[in-house]
């Protein structure tokens, strides 16, 4: 027999629940067998779906034509005003393009590994500091990676350590590096462990850093940028790292 729960978990599994009603969907997928299957066919869908995406690059001819009607918005438009007036204004008008081409080229830019390794480190303990944590509260895999689904382009490996004193709390979505980022969140004994992933546009990662008492291990993997960050000792995050790179997830 069908569980009679079984929609609001869908809904909760959709991202349409939040505060009490997610807690309590929460607490009904954690002792409902269906529903944690439900969860798992879920997220596997997910994955399935996202590792049989092709990116696809827009033919030239289509770019050259964007391109040109974009050209064409920007330009000034010339009015029969005075010699001098013309010149004075075209010279402004393309001073101010070019001011505005470098902003605009300097944002796309993805960030040095120096400016990288700071914020993540900045995010991770403006979380702690805010109460904005824990999006998503749970120690179970089968809840905590399907609600990334339709949130981040990405799906985070969620695996659990408890033997090993890494354990999964829940997750966020916070922002890596210009893209949403997935966050999964353990606990190690007192401290808490921020694992950063998003999607790779080109950044150099540090590899490791130290910010504030806070440390960092970058790495790529595939198409994704991941990050580990504590203040837990750098060899009890290095264990951490092992662990999340040899799980099979």
């Amino acid at each position: 027999m069908s569980c009679p729960e079984l929609l609001r978990t869908q809904a909760y599994l959709d991202g349409e629940l939040d505060g009490v009603a997610a807690r309590e969907a929460e607490r009904h997928i954690e002792t409902c067998t269906e529903c944690q299957q439900t969860s798992a066919d879920t997220a596997q869908l997910s994955d399935a779906i996202r590792s049989a995406i092709t990116p696809h690059r827009a033919p030239e001819a289509l770019r050259a034509r964007v391109s040109a009607a974009l050209d064409d918005e920007a330009a000034p438009k010339v009015l029969p005003f005075k010699r001098r007036n013309f010149w004075y204004g075209a010279l402004s008008g393309a001073g101010a393009m070019a001011a505005a081409a470098s902003v605009a080229f300097m944002l796309v830019l993805p960030p040095s590994a120096e400016t990288l390794a700071q914020s993540i480190t900045d995010d991770h303990t403006s979380a702690l500091t805010s109460g904005n944590l824990i999006q998503i509260a749970s120690s179970s895999h089968h809840v905590v990676k399907p609600w990334f689904a339709g949130k981040v382009d990405v799906s985070p490996p969620t695996p659990d350590f408890p033997d090993r004193n890494f354990v999964l709390t829940g997750g966020r979505v916070d922002q890596v590096a210009g893209s949403r980022a997935a966050v999964v969140v353990y606990k190690h004994g007192r401290h808490v462990i921020d694992l950063f992933v998003w999607p790779d546009k080109g950044s150099v990662l540090p590899g490791n850093a130290t910010r504030h008492g806070y440390h960092s291990i970058f790495w790529k993997s595939g198409d994704l940028n991941f990050a580990a960050v504590s203040d837990t000792e750098r060899r009890e995050l290095e264990k951490f790292v092992g662990l999340i790179r040899s799980s099979p997830e």
